[in-house]
Order: C-alpha cells, then structure tokens, then sequence
C-alpha cells in the first residue's frame, strides 16, 4: 500500500466519491431490463437483472466504506500538522471600548 500526501489524498478522495456515485446512478437507474409486453388483458412488465445486483452493491459499500475510512485519516492527519509561517493572534479581532 502507497502511503499519500495530503494533497494527493483529496484528489484520491475526488475520485472515489465520483465513482461511487457513477455506481450508485447505475444501480438505481439501469441495473435492470424493462420489457414492456401488452397482452389483451393488461401489460406485462418483464425486468432482467444487467448487472450481479449482488455484486454491484458490495462495490458501492466498498467505496463507501473507503471513503469513510480515508476521510477519517486525512482528519487524524490534519489534526497534527502544524500551520507553516503563522503565528496566531487574538489581538487582531479588536475589542471595542
């Protein structure tokens, strides 16, 4: 496993987040086949599956959980780094008289 920079941790994140919903979309819009048959008595409606349903899910939880997971490190991680050539100062928001 690679170890990343802050920086190229956003872009991965970026991309995580743009494929999970790229598989999200697919799943709750195109995971199925809609046959339309119109009988004498009513329409039939026929889907079968295009996708492992199965196995489409488990990538989208995956993702997720990925995603969860590199968030939570880029906080921990973020916790600890020092700001670079900033020295905060209170005095700066005034106080009135």
């Amino acid at each position: 496993m690679e170890e990343i920079t802050l920086s190229q941790g956003l872009a991965w994140m970026k991309t995580l987040r743009v494929r999970h919903n790229e598989l999200v979309a697919l799943r709750d819009r195109n995971s199925a086949e809609r046959i339309r048959r119109w009988g004498e008595t009513k329409e039939d409606i026929v889907e079968k599956p295009v996708y492992n349903v199965k196995e489409l899910d488990r990538m989208v939880n995956k993702l997720a959980l990925e995603l969860r997971r590199l968030d939570d490190a880029m906080k921990v991680t973020n916790a600890k780094t020092i700001v670079e050539n900033y020295k905060r100062n209170d005095e700066i928001l005034g106080e009135l008289s």
